[in-house]
């Protein structure tokens, strides 16, 4: 159809892109004119073809060549027919150059025309040959460089838009500029694991999923992380387009503008319905076994007093004096509030939460320091607060409360004989191992510190420092439900003199458990 000619701009820096129309298209009235376009393009190493007005009707013509050079009124006429084609990268392909005739006495002054639609180049004719060829280089280079650049973002929006379709987890883009966030994209993954189509979801609310659902701690951990514009990761449970139930583990994240504006948030999202049904079934098998350890300890705890009590009642029918017979019962009684003490631990456990809610821990701590207040006034104890986080997390309220509540009185317990000083203080972090976000609580005292050897049994249950008044439950107890909650307790203790002192760190994420 045409001559293969060598790029001729290589040398000089032009990308080594192949460009297989080599061609120039002359569509210029002036013989003159036409005949040093012509003579140019030769150096050029193009190969020219005339274009006539009949050409216009026939747009792949146009096409195959490169750069067109056109009187101004043609110029326009050949750019809309151009512009005709199905292919928009063919558009892109063509260069038009308007050509305009000036006076050879006059300076080629361009003006610049056609604001609207502006062409690729003005070329003043006549000019010396040389002026040309440079001007046409010039242009000719320019438009090369632009397509080969033009060519390489379409291609890697290509392979963007192939590994959005290929990946697995369902993408859900919203826009973060307009009034309830509205979907603008979502993956095919996402059409098959919700039943929802990419025209059923477009503009909608990026809420629709969640259904009649709306009262979740996974979203208010989700609506706290749009508003301030941040990544967060929860599981939600949400619906299918037939009605259907799953949880939805969601990881949100901003997507900025070079301005550094956050313009929409993206979310991955995958089906865990399974994995929590697993981790559902494990939670309640930990239930069964840490209940078959407290009826042990129970009964190992119930055994003596209720052996005093027996021992006192039979010999408080043996007695006739009255006030001895008080004083039996007296002693009874004081047995009796042992086992109704040991009895409310246990009903204590029991009666943990069994629903999941979003709580922001500095709520939780407040709850227990009033409940200590008045013995910290008994104790001379002075407490410090050190909030630098209001964030909520998902947990069971009344566990987390406890594990806090064993770590305040264990540290009162430890400043018991000449006060001291408590601090308490949360602050965001991350876990060094799993890199989960969460909430870090520490629980610091000034009391007598511990032992190296007490540091490593203090989880162990049964084991006490405080003799008769210490189950040795606490901490074992507390270490168990942080394990539920995938979190971290870790602690550090000394006991030098004018120094001592424990510090317990409590490091809980903001979701792993569901409701």
């Amino acid at each position: 159809m045409y001559e293969k000619v060598a790029e001729p701009f290589t040398d000089s820096g032009l990308p080594e892109t192949e460009f297989p129309r080599t061609q120039i298209g002359i569509s210029i009235a002036n013989p003159t004119h036409r005949r040093l376009v012509e003579g140019v393009s030769a150096q050029l190493g193009l190969l020219p073809i005339f274009l006539e007005e009949a050409d216009l009707a026939h747009p792949q013509r146009i096409a195959e060549v490169e750069l067109l050079i056109a009187d101004e009124a043609r110029a326009l006429r050949f750019q809309q027919a151009a512009g005709l084609s199905e292919d928009p990268r063919e558009g892109m392909r063509l260069a038009i150059v308007a050509a305009i005739a000036v006076s050879e006495r006059s300076i080629p002054i361009l003006p610049n025309r056609n604001r609207e639609r502006p062409f690729d180049g003005l070329l003043a004719l006549p000019q010396q040959p040389a002026m040309v060829l440079a001007h046409l280089s010039v242009i000719l280079y320019a438009h090369r460089a632009y397509i080969c650049r033009f060519e390489s973002a379409l291609e890697e929006l290509h392979l963007n838009r192939r590994i959005f379709r290929s990946v697995t987890s369902g993408i859900v883009v919203a826009s973060a500029t307009r009034p309830d966030n509205p979907v603008t994209y979502v993956n095919p993954a996402f059409e098959v694991t919700t039943g929802y189509s990419l025209e059923d979801v477009l503009g909608k609310d990026y809420r629709f999923l969640q259904g009649h659902h709306e009262d979740q701690p996974g979203l208010t951990l989700l609506r706290e992380a749009m508003r301030e514009k941040r990544e967060t990761v929860v599981i939600v449970r949400s619906c299918r387009k037939d009605g259907s139930e799953f949880w939805n583990e969601l990881s949100l994240s901003p997507i900025r503008n070079a301005a550094g504006e956050v313009t929409h948030f993206v979310s991955i999202q995958n089906d865990v319905t399974s994995r929590i049904a697993f981790e559902e079934a494990l939670r309640e098998s930990e239930k069964l076994a840490a209940a078959g350890r407290l009826a042990t300890l129970i009964a190992h705890e119930i055994n003596n007093p209720l052996e005093a009590v027996t021992n006192l009642v039979y010999l408080a029918r043996g007695k006739c004096n009255d006030a001895e017979a008080e004083r039996l019962l007296g002693m009874a009684e004081k047995e009796l509030r042992a086992v109704a003490h040991i009895t409310a631990q246990s009903l204590r456990f029991y009666r943990q939460s069994t629903k999941a809610t979003a709580a922001r821990p500095v709520d939780l701590i407040s709850t227990v320091l009033d409940l200590y207040a008045r013995k910290f006034i008994e104790r001379g104890i002075v407490v410090t607060r050190k909030d630098s986080m209001s964030e909520s997390i998902v947990c069971f309220e009344s566990e987390i409360q406890q594990v806090i509540s064993n770590l305040v009185r264990n540290a009162m317990d430890a400043m018991l004989k000449s006060g001291g000083r408590l601090v308490v203080r949360t602050r965001e972090a991350t876990h060094w191992r799993s890199g989960a976000k969460g909430v870090v609580i520490t629980v610091a005292d000034t009391g007598t510190g511990m032992s190296q050897e007490t540091r490593a049994k203090i989880y162990k249950a049964f084991y006490t420092t405080k003799g008769s008044a210490g189950t040795g439950l606490g901490l074992w107890i507390s270490s168990e439900i942080v394990d539920r909650h995938h979190g971290q307790l870790l602690v550090r203790s000394r006991m030098t003199p004018g120094s001592s002192g424990t510090v317990f760190e409590l490091f809980l994420p903001y979701q792993t458990m569901v409701n």
